[in-house]
């Protein structure tokens, strides 16, 4: 069974994209403006590093870039970044899954200030549809297979979100907005510090009618009523600097949504109505020191708590929870061994438990302990060579332990170019939910761990008013795990992927643009048929310009064909066009239309996305 593809509009939609970039692109020529240094990363090694040093494809989503783009929802932002796939059952707050170089979302790990908050249940997901960008100050973003840095689940790579961050001198935003659907988002933070002592708080809540995702002609038994979704969310950090060097802290993040869905299950009647709600917290006590003049140290206490419960009002209603869990003990040295070597050695407990309440009596609980040992050098020498070595072993309670690592090296033939290779290896233990939710029907207590092979080979090129990232990656895992309707979860297949990611960011006249492309070949490695859901293309490219009191910023996207079990997905291209104009010092009016063509389109059969959408608020900030 097809999905109508949107045709002629899609046909429009794809021309005014070409005709936008080529109005752009004649209109004044590249011009080498002021050049900006270059970010700095710690997700790529754990240590910090500038954006051009690292080994491994990371790209930095900034505040600025966070704020011009006006979005309000963690997988909006994530949809334009190379090699990222979002699909959603709906609109804002509807059950997310992403891909990232094809992996499945449980092998890409999500940290929040540097906490997992990886889930153990039997969904395989992670809940980022309640993640808002009120509470986010930048995200780092690392392609590729990293277990040898951060363990299980790091196959795809890692996102790593930072919550607002404090600042020296005392800073206030207020933000509000309104749109379509009766769409409101209110958002405000406070940052300073005094003496020794800074802090960071901020707060957010949204809320929306929703629409009817569901497609009453592909899913007949879904209610086709609208899925509104509300969410209320806050983070903070406070640090204390009692010496040089030394620094104690806590962080804490609280995300709650609040979402009606439809199952379009078979046993679904349109007169159903599912209520759910899911809460988000992390916390963490952290302690920063320095031991000497070349050594380092950060030890951090954390927990990450993922609770879900959903109310399926039925003819004989009744009622589902689940729970899981993370503490974690972490330790990380970094030494200088000299000017160009440095070290980091690391040891990290986690307590991983999952509790499942299926509604009908069935209730699990379940736990294990994983011990890991991590270690690492970098080198950048005089002479263009650079490399990178990583090695871990993880130690599973209940399932086989691991020895991962990564090899990377870099040459740099000019100022401009350089050239990378990197070979690294990985796992994914299957999670709790994987084997032990009702063993025998979903959950299989004799899975092994999926065991993966990565490589990448590329080039990263800085010019004057250029970064360019170019890798040609190709990744095998073994034993991939995939659920069946007869068994549960099972060791089955192998899967593969290669292909090529380009991401990078110029200045052209007074324009910041950031393009990306991706084409990979994501497949079944013992049928050849492509992955569910995942599209051999995707593309994107977002332009912003500040003129005056005026800024805007175009994003456009495009994801190709894919196929969702028998039934196939039509491409698609979606814009959107942000805005803001500065009335003085402190306040600003802002405005946003999403999905500006109002394109229909499908990243899950049998619902449809959000259609056009007009929001309109205003910004204080002081």
């Amino acid at each position: 069974m097809n999905i109508k593809s949107s045709g002629p509009r899609c046909l429009r939609s794809a021309v005014f994209v070409a005709g936008f970039g080529t109005a752009i692109i004649v209109h004044p020529p590249l011009v080498s403006a002021n050049s900006q240094l270059p970010e700095v990363v710690v997700t790529s090694s754990r240590t910090e590093q500038r954006q051009t040093d690292t080994l491994l494809h990371s790209t930095v989503i900034t505040a600025d870039m966070i704020r011009n783009s006006q979005q309000l929802d963690l997988p909006s932002l994530l949809r334009a970044e190379a090699g990222i796939q979002i699909t959603q059952t709906g609109g804002i707050g509807s059950a997310t899954g992403f891909f990232m170089r094809g992996t499945e979302t449980r092998q890409t790990l999500v940290l929040v200030d540097g906490v997992p908050i990886t889930k153990h249940d039997a969904t395989g997901t992670v809940s980022i549809e309640h993640l808002m960008l009120a509470e986010i100050d930048r995200i780092e973003i690392v392609r590729g297979n990293v277990s040898s840095i951060y363990g299980s689940g790091a196959v795809g790579g890692v996102i790593q979100i930072f919550t607002r961050k404090p600042v020296d001198k005392l800073r206030t935003t207020v933000s509000t907005e309104y749109g379509s659907r009766s769409s409101y988002s209110t958002a405000a933070s406070i940052r300073g510090g005094a003496d020794d002592i800074r802090y960071a708080i901020s707060a957010s809540a949204l809320g929306t009618a929703g629409f009817s995702a569901i497609n009453a002609a592909q899913l007949p038994s879904g209610n086709p009523d609208a899925d509104g979704y509300k969410n209320t969310s806050a983070s903070g950090t406070v640090f204390k600097s009692w010496s040089p060097g030394q620094e104690l802290g806590l962080r804490f993040s609280l995300n709650q949504g609040h979402f009606d869905f439809d199952s379009g299950s078979q046993f679904d009647q349109r007169t159903n109505m599912h209520r759910g709600k899911t809460d988000v917290t992390t916390g963490s006590f952290f302690s920063n020191n320095r031991i000497s003049d070349n050594w380092s140290s950060t030890f951090v206490l954390s927990e990450a708590t993922d609770r879900n419960s959903n109310r399926y009002q039925t003819s004989a209603p009744w009622n589902d929870s689940y729970k899981t869990q993370t503490r974690i003990a972490d330790w990380l040295n970094r030494i200088d061994l000299s000017d160009s070597v440095r070290a980091t050695a690391g040891l990290t407990y986690q307590r991983q438990s999952f509790v499942g309440d299926d509604g009908f009596g069935g209730l699990t609980d379940s736990f294990r302990n994983v011990w890991s040992a991590q270690g690492g050098l970098e080198y950048v020498g005089n002479h263009g060579h650079s490399f990178q070595l990583n090695g871990r072993h993880d130690d599973t309670q209940g399932n086989a332990s691991a020895n991962t690592g990564l090899l990377g090296y870099g040459y740099r033939l000019n100022e401009k170019i350089k050239l990378i290779a990197s070979s690294s290896t990985g796992f994914s233990a299957p999670p709790l939910g994987y084997l032990y939710y009702l063993p025998g029907t979903v959950g299989n207590l004799s899975l092994r761990p999926e065991y993966s092979q990565s490589s990448d080979i590329g080039a990263q090129i800085s010019l004057s008013a250029l970064e360019l990232r170019v890798t040609r990656f190709e990744s095998r895992i073994r034993d991939q795990i995939e659920y069946r309707s007869a068994g549960g979860f099972q060791n089955i297949s192998a899967a593969r992927n290669e292909g090529l990611e380009i991401s990078g960011a110029f200045q052209l006249a007074e324009w910041s643009i950031r393009p990306s492309l991706t084409l990979q070949n994501p497949r079944d490695a013992e049928t050849g048929q492509l992955l569910r859901r995942r599209a051999k293309q995707l593309a994107s490219i977002s332009a912003a310009r500040s003129s005056g009191p005026w800024t805007v910023n175009v994003a456009v996207s495009y994801a190709g064909e894919r196929f969702d079990g028998d039934n196939r997905l039509a491409a698609y291209v979606v814009a959107g066009l942000s805005g803001s104009y500065q009335l003085s010092k402190e306040w600003s009016l802002t405005s946003r239309i999403d999905n500006m063509f109002d394109t229909r389109y499908q990243s899950v059969y049998g619902y449809n996305q959000l259609p056009r959408t007009l929001f309109i608020g205003f910004r204080w900030q002081q």
